[in-house]
């Protein structure tokens, strides 16, 4: 089979306990079948998640993931989902986020990335390309979602949380910027695993199969929402 195209083709798996990161396999197969998003989340954590496992387990995986669309400057694309077993409700959430870290995580060259393990101190993981950095941040304990963010330059995506994700709040959230991964308890996953925050940037694009005809959706996409819902009037 050719390469699929939309695709960076690669997925991440990182383990916080032994501050170690590889490539998970995933084929184009496995690609055709999920597409992207909350499928492809699922069909991970359906083939890990055994019965009995809690949300604050160690072995708990928060899963990442992007769609084919993103980073291929298409309207409302620029999205990614989070996914693992919810403190909340105790099964499986699914949360859906805008803001600029799906791209970001694209752009290094990862589809998706899965996080395992806890860290012993507060942790940033930092993303760039193929390399995967962990620094120790206890100094961010107790910081706000804000605050932490303008640490970082813009360039970079970020997935961060507050003190609600550090004190494992049943309905934490993640921030990406100024939009929130916001269902389920994603970010009292992150605070169990002493994640404080996730950057990633890049400098990969993914393939596309035909620009021309791309652009030319993007066009006529962009012209319709600029019309009036009921008169369809241009805007």
């Amino acid at each position: 089979m050719d390469k699929l195209k939309g695709y960076m083709g690669k997925v991440l798996f990182v383990d916080l306990t032994k501050k170690t990161y590889e490539e998970f396999p995933w084929s184009d197969e496995d690609r055709l079948r999920t597409i992207g998003g909350k499928v492809m989340a699922a069909d991970i954590l359906l083939n890990h998640v055994k019965p009995g496992m809690k949300p604050f387990d160690e072995d708990n995986w928060l899963v990442i993931t992007t769609g084919p669309m993103t980073l291929c400057k298409s309207p409302s694309s620029s999205r990614f989902n989070i996914s693992t077993v919810s403190p909340l409700t105790g099964i499986l959430t699914s949360s859906n986020c805008g803001g600029p870290f799906g791209r970001n995580l694209k752009s290094a060259g990862w589809d998706a990335m899965i996080i395992t393990g806890k860290a012993e101190e507060l942790t940033w993981i930092e993303i760039e390309n193929d390399v995967v950095t962990f620094h120790e941040v206890p100094e961010m304990k107790g910081m706000l979602t804000g605050e932490v963010q303008k640490q970082f330059p813009a360039g970079c995506g970020k997935l961060v949380i507050g003190p609600a994700g550090e004190n494992k709040v049943l309905y934490a959230c993640v921030f990406s910027g100024e939009r929130t991964a916001g269902r389920g308890g994603v970010g009292a996953v992150f605070g169990d695993k002493n994640l404080k925050i996730v950057t990633a940037k890049g400098t990969n694009e993914p393939e596309i199969h035909d620009k021309e005809r791309l652009g030319f959706l993007n066009e006529q996409w962009e012209m319709q929402l600029k019309r009036h819902p009921i008169t369809g009037a241009q805007l």
